[in-house]
């Protein structure tokens, strides 16, 4: 019984800890959409935010007034041990503006 007891609790404890290695992916999108519009509003201050296109994995077209940025979500190498949410950093290409 003891040793059922055991087994038991170690696989309650690899479920959470498996649980807590990614974000859902609706949670992770949020994030991502955040990062490139905190980047692109930076990136393009005189023109607010008007629309974010998801082009495919990892790219976004965001219009802010007449001009257009291309962002990229870039992996970053992740802390051997470490488990977590995906680590990554936006990369905007150079706005057009007409």
């Amino acid at each position: 019984m003891q040793i059922r007891t055991l087994a038991l609790s170690a696989i309650a404890l690899f479920s959470a800890g498996a649980s807590h290695a990614a974000l859902a992916p609706n949670y992770q999108r949020a994030n991502e959409l955040t990062a490139v519009i905190t980047a692109v509003a930076e990136a393009v201050a005189t023109h607010p935010i008007d629309k974010i296109i998801h082009q495919g994995r990892d790219r976004y077209a965001v219009v802010a007034g007449k001009c257009t940025v291309i962002a990229h979500i870039v992996d970053l190498p992740a802390k051997p041990g470490l488990v977590g949410p995906r680590q990554f950093k936006v990369e905007l290409g150079k706005p057009r503006c007409d």
